[in-house]
């Protein structure tokens, strides 16, 4: 579902105004003061975790830890279970969500599905591999593209039946696949209707909203 790239950071959503930490496993976001919640986010496909450093950084700058997981060999699915070593490396946080791109997305679903502590899933152009429409204690946001060639307007409609009925769907009106991160074209994608900086911004503005939402309870 993605494509290596290098790095190429974004100018347009600001400078991350705590402090970003990098190791083996993860890049961590980390914002001043007290964190309301933490997201663990797991990269599209042979995506750089980096590339989704300064799509996030405005989730660190509105008061949430963010974690994004260096999956196994750039595969996501290869383990599943990363977000909870991001989790135990946080006790001080008491709400969680988890969130990805493409594949990332198909992990972090599987994720939350198998573990009833996480609050919250976060869906950039992606869907669950399975059904979780029983997951009825679980807050999900599934923000899309309607240009994304890849993770289709067709198929977001067609995973609604496979997320709880209350899941909340946005969609960047021109955004494409490659606008959930920064890593380049990609692809098979779709034409892009709207800018990457745009697209960008209302990502990160949908993404802050759905964290509000467990960061008020958390």
């Amino acid at each position: 579902m993605a494509h290596p790239v290098p790095h190429q950071p974004s100018e347009s959503l600001g400078q991350t105004t705590g402090t970003t930490t990098e190791d083996a496993t993860s890049v961590t976001l980390v914002p001043e003061g007290k964190a309301r919640a933490g997201l663990a986010f797991y990269p599209g496909a042979r995506v750089d975790a980096r590339a989704y450093q300064d799509i996030l950084g405005p989730l660190a700058n509105a008061g949430y830890l963010v974690v994004i997981l260096k999956v196994p060999l750039g595969i996501p699915l290869l383990d599943i279970s990363q977000a909870r070593g991001a989790m135990n490396e946080h006790p001080e946080i008491t709400s969680w969500a988890v969130g990805g791109h493409s594949l990332g997305g198909v992990s972090a679903s599987s994720f939350a599905k198998a573990n009833r502590d996480v609050s919250g899933l976060l869906l950039f152009a992606s869907y669950p591999a399975e059904s979780m429409a029983d997951s009825t204690d679980l807050a999900v946001q599934s923000i899309s593209g309607s240009n994304d060639g890849l993770t289709t307007p067709d198929k977001i409609s067609a995973s609604k039946a496979l997320l709880p009925p209350d899941t909340g769907f946005a969609t960047v009106e021109g955004g494409v696949h490659a606008f959930f991160g920064d890593y380049g074209e990609q692809p098979g994608d779709g034409e892009p209707g709207i800018s990457r900086q745009e697209a960008q911004q209302q990502i990160a503005a949908e993404s802050i909203r759905f964290m509000d939402r467990l960061g008020s309870t958390g």
